[in-house]
C-alpha cells in the first residue's frame, strides 16, 4: 500500500524543523510512537559513526523505540555532500511508503532539507587538490578569505552563507573551479521531487530560554564522557582534517589535546560556538523556509499532533 496525500497521490511527509536544543527530537519521538511513523533524521552531525555525545544522538532506547534513518551512515574522515542526504532521503522516502510506512523527518540542518525539498542540482565530483588548496588558504590567511573569494565568483550563494562556515563554502568554490559555474547557477537545474508533499513545522522558543537549553546540554554531555569520546575519535585516526571533527563540540577539543587552552575554557568557547550556530539556524529558517511555527512552550505535542493529522487527513 503506497501513503500518499488524499487526492494528490503524492507521498506525505511531516517535517520538524529548528535549531539545535530547542527540543524537535524527544518531539519526533513522542509524534512517531503515537502516529506510527519512522524518523529520517535531517542532521549533518547526526551521520558520524562515533560522534554520540557531542551531536545530541537519539540513544539506544529512543532507538530501539522507533527505527531511525541517516543516523550513523558515515565516518567521521568522510565527505558527506547535501546531494547524497538528498538522494538517500528521498529513495528512503519512497521505498518505506511503498511498504505503507510513513516517515517523519526531524532535524536542523536547513541545506539538507532544502536540497530534498527543492531536488537535486548536477552532483559534482570532489577535488581532493582544490579542497586542500583552499583548507589551506583558510589556516594561513583566515576564514574570511575564503568566504571573500566565494563572494566574488558567487555572491547569491555568498549571501546565503557565513565565513564561519568554511566547509560549506570550500565546497562551493570548489563546484565553481571545476565547472567554471557557480553553484547558485548550478542549483537552477534542480526540481523538486514531484511525487513527495511535505508539511513544514518549525519548531521555535525565545532565544534566552534557547541558550540556557544550550547550555545547560553542553554540560550534561561534559558530564556523560564528551572529552573520553573525542580521545577515542583521535585514537582511531581522525584529526582537525576530519569533516566530522570539524563540528562544534569536538574542533574546539584540539586546543586542549595541544595544550593552548584548558578544559574549562573549551566548553565555555563550545557553549558560545553552539549558541552561534544556534543563532543561524535560527535566521536562515526564518528566511528560507516557509513552514508553521510551533511555540514549544505551549504544549508543542498536541498542537503538532492535530496539525500533523490534518495534513494526513486522519479523522
Amino acid at each position: 500500500m503506497l501513503i500518499s496525500v488524499q487526492g494528490t497521490g503524492k507521498i506525505r511527509v511531516p517535517v520538524l524543523l529548528g535549531p539545535t536544543a530547542v527540543g524537535k527530537t524527544d518531539l519526533a519521538l513522542q509524534l512517531a510512537c503515537e502516529l506510527d511513523m519512522e524518523i529520517i533524521s535531517c542532521d549533518s552531525r547526526q551521520i558520524y559513526r562515533g560522534m554520540d555525545i557531542g551531536t545530541a544522538k537519539p540513544g539506544p532506547e529512543q532507538l530501539r523505540q522507533v527505527r531511525h534513518w541517516m543516523i550513523d551512515i558515515a565516518d567521521p574522515s568522510e565527505e558527506f555532500s547535501c546531494f547524497r542526504f538528498s538522494r538517500d532521503a528521498e529513495a528512503i522516502i519512497r521505498q518505506r511508503a511503498g511498504i505503507g510506512k510513513r516517515t517523519l523527518i526531524c532535524g536542523g540542518s536547513g541545506l539538507y532539507f532544502k536540497s530534498l525539498c527543492e531536488g537535486l542540482g548536477p552532483d559534482v565530483e570532489a577535488s581532493p587538490a582544490i579542497r586542500g588548496k583552499y583548507w589551506e588558504q583558510a589556516r594561513l590567511r583566515g576564514n574570511r578569505s575564503v568566504f571573500d573569494e566565494l563572494a566574488r565568483v558567487d555572491p547569491l550563494t555568498a549571501s546565503g552563507s557565513h565565513p564561519s562556515n568554511v566547509k560549506r563554502n570550500i565546497r562551493a568554490l570548489e563546484v565553481y573551479c571545476a565547472t567554471g559555474l557557480p553553484l547558485s547557477e548550478l542549483k537552477k537545474q534542480a526540481r523538486p521531487p514531484v511525487d513527495i508533499e511535505f508539511f513544514i513545522v518549525v519548531c521555535v522558543l525565545p532565544r534566552q530560554l534557547l541558550y540556557q537549553r544550550i547550555n545547560r546540554r553542553v554540560d550534561d554531555m561534559v558530564k556523560n564522557g564528551l572529552m573520553d569520546e573525542f580521545r577515542g575519535l583521535r585514537e582511531k585516526g581522525h584529526d582537525d582534517s576530519a569533516p566530522g571533527m570539524q563540528c562544534v563540540g569536538y574542533r574546539e577539543l584540539f586546543a586542549v589535546e595541544k595544550n593552548e587552552a584548558d578544559f574549562a575554557s573549551a566548553i565555555d568557547t563550545i557553549k558560545q560556538n553552539t549558541r552561534n550556530y544556534a543563532k543561524r539556524q535560527t535566521t536562515w529558517l526564518r528566511h528560507q523556509v516557509q513552514g508553521l511555527d510551533l511555540d514549544m512552550q505551549q504544549g508543542p505535542f498536541n498542537q503538532a499532533k492535530k496539525r500533523i493529522k490534518e495534513f494526513y487527513k486522519i479523522l
